[in-house]
């Protein structure tokens, strides 16, 4: 139960967060529809579970790469790019939305989950909050496997169940929504996404 317990309060901390992750999340989901936007989200849990694989079995290297100045000044640029085309895309982009329900190709839903999958893998702190948990709350108490799987399984549990509220409000209020609310929304979306970038890459020169 402790390690239940301390998951749920980790993966509040992480959800609560309201970073470009959460952007791409409610407005796909805005735009969209449901679907997509679960595809984003799947994107989005695909790269955490890759991440915490790849932790777990090299957390000694993964402490050399985010502990390396040279390997953090190159994951905050290439995630401010991807973060600032993104954002540029959206404010360039007119909303598309067909309350009727559109049929998209896998190719579509392929770019969904890329998206997802991107924004996430690129974000240099969803790396800092995976290695300082996995550090501090797994490899320095030495818990046991069992243990790891519970405390890492409710993490992602929290993040997975918050993020399908988000995907499940922003598909809902869609239809109280018109055209050009949306278009507005995907607009703020873009600014913020663009600022995030831009923050990223500032950040590492200050």
């Amino acid at each position: 139960m402790q390690y239940i317990l301390e998951g749920l309060g980790f993966g509040l901390i992480l959800t609560l967060s309201m970073g470009p992750i959460f952007v791409a999340l409610v407005q796909t989901s805005l735009e969209k529809g449901l679907k997509p936007g679960m595809t984003v989200g799947i994107g989005i849990w695909s790269s955490d579970m890759l991440i915490i694989g790849t932790m777990l079995g090299l957390v000694s290297l993964v402490k050399e790469l985010v502990a390396n100045e040279t390997f953090n000044l190159y994951m905050a640029i290439a995630g401010g790019i991807v973060m600032i085309l993104f954002g540029i895309y959206m404010l360039k982009h007119k909303a598309s939305v067909n309350f009727d329900g559109k049929t998209y190709s896998a190719k579509n839903y392929f770019g969904f989950w890329t998206k997802g999958f991107l924004v996430n893998t690129l974000n240099p702190f969803t790396y800092i909050f995976w290695l300082g948990v996995i550090a501090t709350q797994v490899f320095a108490r030495g818990i046991s496997i069992t243990n790891t799987i519970i405390f890492l399984g409710t993490i992602m549990f929290v993040i997975i169940a918050s993020d399908l509220l988000k995907i499940a409000a922003a598909s809902y209020i869609r239809n109280s929504l018109k055209l050009k609310h949306i278009d507005f929304a995907t607009n703020i979306a873009g600014v913020f996404l663009i600022i995030f970038g831009i923050g990223l890459i500032v950040y590492r020169f200050i």
